[in-house]
C-alpha cells in the first residue's frame, strides 16, 4: 500500500480536520501545500487532478478525494482499527455522519460567506451583523447538539468533533462563543483546545487570521485560539 498523499493549506478549516486525524492516528502521510491565497489550486497540474480546485484533496492507492468528511472517512477506515473515531456499531456511525453533513452544509458554509466576503469586499463594506446572525444560529443548533452528552455525536470523541472544531475555531475569530449563552459549546471548545491534535489547528488559525486581517483591513478581536 502507497503512503497517502495529502494536498492542502492549513489555513482552511477542512484541511486542518485531515491534519488532526492524520496526527492522532500517527498516519505517515505525504503532505503537498496548495497555496490558496496565491491562487495555487488553480495551477494546470492540480487542476488536472482536481477539478474542484479544492484543498484538502488526498491521493491513496487508487483512490483520489476532494471532500474533507470523505477523506476523515476514509482514514479512519483504514487506520483506527479500534473504531474510535468513525464507529464500528451503525446507528453510531448515523449520528457521526449526520454531524459531519451539517458541517459541511451549514456551517462552513456560514464560514466561508463570512470570510470570502472579508477577504473580497474589505471588512468595512461586509454586512456583520447578518453574518453574526447566521452564525449565532449554527451556535443555537450545536448547543443543542451537546444536550444531554459530551460530543458532537455522543459520549464519545469521534470525526465529527475533529471536522466541526476546525470551523467553530475559524468563526470565533469575528464571533466568539460566550459562555454565558452557549454553556456547554463553550465547554466543548475547551475540551477540544486541551487535545494534543489541536495545536494543528491552533497554528492554522492563527495563519488564516493574520491573511484575512491584511487582506481584509481590519483586525479580528483579541481571543485564545
Amino acid at each position: 500500500m502507497s503512503i497517502p498523499i495529502l494536498y492542502y493549506d492549513d489555513r482552511s478549516p477542512p484541511a486542518r480536520s485531515c491534519l488532526m486525524l492524520i496526527k492522532m492516528l500517527n498516519i505517515n502521510v505525504e503532505l503537498r501545500f496548495v497555496d490558496l491565497f496565491k491562487g495555487a489550486q488553480f495551477d494546470k497540474a492540480f487542476l488536472a487532478l482536481n477539478p474542484q480546485h479544492s484543498v484538502p484533496t488526498l491521493v491513496h492507492n487508487e483512490l483520489l478525494l476532494t471532500d474533507s468528511h470523505v477523506i476523515l472517512i476514509h482514514l479512519a477506515e483504514h487506520f483506527d482499527g479500534e473504531g474510535k473515531w468513525w464507529p464500528k456499531e451503525y446507528a453510531d456511525r448515523m449520528k457521526v455522519l449526520n454531524r459531519l453533513f451539517f458541517e459541511c452544509s451549514f456551517l462552513f458554509r456560514r464560514d466561508s460567506d463570512l470570510m470570502s466576503e472579508i477577504v473580497r469586499k474589505q471588512y468595512a463594506n461586509v454586512d456583520v451583523t447578518y453574518h453574526k446572525r447566521k452564525l449565532h444560529e449554527a451556535y443555537d443548533i450545536m448547543e443543542h447538539y451537546l444536550d444531554g452528552q459530551s460530543y458532537m455525536a455522543g459520549d464519545q470523541l469521534t470525526l465529527a468533533d475533529i471536522s466541526i472544531v476546525t470551523t467553530l475555531s475559524t468563526v470565533q475569530l469575528m464571533f466568539p462563543v460566550e459562555a454565558a449563552r452557549w454553556p456547554q459549546l463553550q465547554r466543548w471548545y475547551a475540551t477540544m483546545r486541551q487535545l494534543d491534535a489541536y495545536e494543528v489547528n491552533r497554528l492554522g488559525v492563527e495563519k488564516l487570521r493574520d491573511i484575512v486581517q491584511q487582506l481584509g483591513k481590519f483586525e479580528f478581536p483579541k481571543q485564545q485560539l
